[in-house]
């Protein structure tokens, strides 16, 4: 699995990084998220850089690094999924839409909260409250994106 900034960013601004760690053992970032990330050293900064150090994050950029019109976060990050074939965690729709094109399939910060209750991690209430704590982070999510998540964690 791959990463670009944002996703670990939100998900370190609400204590749940670890849900990467849990469901997916292994994440991958390029150099340019590593900086993206770690820039300011904030709170939400110190958990990313605290599991690069125990090398459930690893940082490792692609071979190609060709320009897509992007961040250089995002840049790399879907170069790095491209080259390995392998799906990346991103928020930017520009970015997905770029990931689509190239057949990368793309997770969201909320995805990652769904993935953790169809995997037991959280509860429906649980995923809930963390979507509420996103927004309250800054997280964007559209009103109609928010009632579907809501519908879905209702059902």
């Amino acid at each position: 699995m791959i990463s670009n900034s944002t996703p670990l960013i939100f998900l370190s601004k609400i204590n749940k990084l670890n849900f990467l760690k849990e469901l997916f053992k292994i994440v991958i970032i390029p150099k340019d998220v590593e900086k993206e990330v770690l820039k300011a050293n904030k709170p939400d900064s110190i958990s990313i850089k605290k599991a690069i150090k125990e090398g459930w994050i690893r940082v490792k950029d692609p071979g190609d690094n060709k320009d897509l019109q992007l961040g250089d976060g995002e840049n790399a990050a879907i170069n790095l999924a491209r080259e390995n074939k392998n799906s990346l965690i991103i928020d930017d729709a520009l970015g997905i839409k770029v990931a689509d094109g190239f057949n990368i399939k793309t997770l969201r910060t909320t995805t990652i909260i769904f993935l953790a209750v169809n995997k037991k991690i959280i509860d429906k209430e649980q995923a809930i409250s963390l979507i509420n704590k996103l927004i309250e982070n800054s997280y964007y999510i559209s009103n109609e994106y928010y009632a579907k998540i809501l519908t879905k964690l209702k059902d």
